[in-house]
């Protein structure tokens, strides 16, 4: 990629002294500055959109426009688990299905789907060049400018019933942690020591993602509504714990399992983030659509969309899936190693263009 890159900075340069020195012959008549105006409808990598172009000679010409990607989803699936080892896990969801089923109403499943789709949208701004005597060939420079967002994932509407179950759950859970009353009904505290102890025993519910990196601390946040020690410690209510960055600490667990809860509203959620401008180079072809119409052609364009740098998978608890974690699993893990290894964004798009003027 590199060499590309120099090889078209190169080929532009030339071309621009090579036209300021005279050396560029061409068979055409010498154009005139934006004596005509091109308008193309395009598809391809970066989405569906327009663009117009006009020339400044017969080597360079301008190109702007805007495309964005329709929003065409793409669904992964997720498990449930309970406590933290995945062999127990199926067991003790068997067990507190019923439970779950009871407090909610609702059938719980211990499968999650989560529906992503491509968010992202760019304008543009191009210049073409054509240093070769084909003139039907092409070298462009320019940069693309649009959303951070380029992707999202939230879990599937079908799914809020078993996520709403695990809130659920894991507020008894916590409550249970902390000694803190099952229910509270006006100024009359509910215990259950033998449910409170079942929910200690089982753990938490959650959806095991990957793996924290060394560099990044296990984290578990509890919310205490209520004073309680924890660790020997008194928390006074709405105190957040953080388990230590430090490694020396021994709540250190850096490489333990990274795993995510649903948020305050009962739902899974994850957002893919680049840089704003993203440069861009390329070369493309293009000739007539129609033979004996000289007002209709057709071309496309192949290059490079360089992000900036590598993007971010952010989970709605703020962990990056890219920086933050390892070995993600399931079909997330797929997309976060391709954005590891590429940190540019392959264009490949199709212009019909019709000339205004």
């Amino acid at each position: 990629m590199r060499k590309l890159c120099r090889y078209l900075l190169l080929s532009l340069t030339l071309s621009a002294g090579l036209h300021a020195s005279g050396q560029v012959s061409t068979s055409s008549p010498q154009l005139k500055p934006f004596s005509h105006m091109d308008l193309s409808l395009t598809g391809g990598s970066t989405g569906l959109g327009f663009d117009v172009s006009m020339p400044i000679n017969e080597v360079f010409s301008l190109r702007a426009g805007y495309a964005f990607m329709p929003h065409v989803n793409h669904t992964m699936h997720f498990s449930v688990d309970v406590g933290d080892d995945p062999a127990e896990s199926q067991r003790k969801f068997d067990k507190l299905s019923g439970l779950l089923e009871q407090l909610t109403g609702n059938k719980v499943d211990n499968v999650v789907d989560m529906v992503g789709k491509p968010t992202y949208w760019n304008w543009k701004l191009m210049v073409d060049v054509k240093p070769f005597r084909n003139k039907h060939w092409h070298l462009t420079a320019g940069v693309y400018f649009g959303s951070r967002e380029v992707a999202k994932a939230v879990n599937a509407i079908e799914d809020m019933p078993s996520l709403m179950a695990v809130s659920i759950y894991n507020s008894m859970y916590y409550r249970a942690l902390n000694d803190q009353p099952m229910v509270v009904i006006g100024s009359t505290e509910v215990y259950h020591p033998e449910l409170q102890q079942k929910l200690i025993d089982y753990g938490k519910m959650s959806i095991a993602m990957g793996e924290y990196k060394h560099d990044v601390p296990y984290r578990e946040d509890v919310v205490t509504t209520e004073g309680s020690f924890i660790d020997g410690e008194y928390m006074p209510a709405g105190t957040v714990i953080h388990h230590a960055n430090d490694p020396e600490d021994p709540q250190y667990r850096a490489g333990d399992t990274y795993r995510i809860v649903p948020d305050e509203n009962s739902m899974v959620k994850a957002w893919a983030y680049a840089k704003r401008l993203k440069p861009y180079l390329g070369f493309g072809y293009g000739g007539r659509l129609l033979k004996k119409d000289d007002s209709w052609h057709v071309s496309f364009d192949c290059g490079a969309m360089f992000w900036g740098g590598t993007p971010e998978i952010v989970t709605h608890d703020g962990t990056d899936l890219v920086n933050d974690v390892r070995n993600v699993r399931g079909k997330v893990g797929d997309y976060v190693d391709i954005i590891k290894k590429f940190q540019v964004f392959p264009v490949l798009n199709l212009r019909i263009s019709k000339r205004l003027f």
